[in-house]
């Protein structure tokens, strides 16, 4: 590499002065904004906004919209990863023959006698 690319100043990339946020700037939207704008929209429809979404949504599959698609995408992205999530509970029974399983196989790594 010659010296001359070496001091070239890139137009990409690296330390600008002046640039970025400031030092405390706010953000433009926070938790209160969006709690007012869908508070505001719930006294203007009298509806809360999930159900707005999923009406839209419906009326958008109605009438095959491309429409629908973005909402398909908004859901799965948002939605789908807490609907997902699975809660296993296991009763007295299973519990007891796990315990059961786990130190027969400790047992028999061990080679000792199994515990009835």
């Amino acid at each position: 590499m010659s010296d001359k690319e070496i001091n070239e100043k890139s137009n990409r990339g690296g330390y600008r002065e002046g640039a970025g946020r400031p030092p405390g700037a706010k953000n433009k939207v926070n938790k209160a904004t969006i709690q007012t704008v869908i508070d505001k929209l719930y006294d203007r429809t009298g509806q809360c906004y999930e159900d707005l979404l999923l009406e839209d949504f419906l009326q958008a599959r109605v009438e095959n919209s491309a429409l629908a698609h973005k909402y398909h995408s908004l859901l799965a992205n948002k939605l789908m990863p807490d609907l997902n999530a699975v809660e296993l509970t296991d009763s007295e029974d299973t519990i007891t023959a796990k315990q059961r399983a786990f130190a027969e196989a400790i047992a028999q790594i061990a080679g000792l006698k199994a515990p009835n």
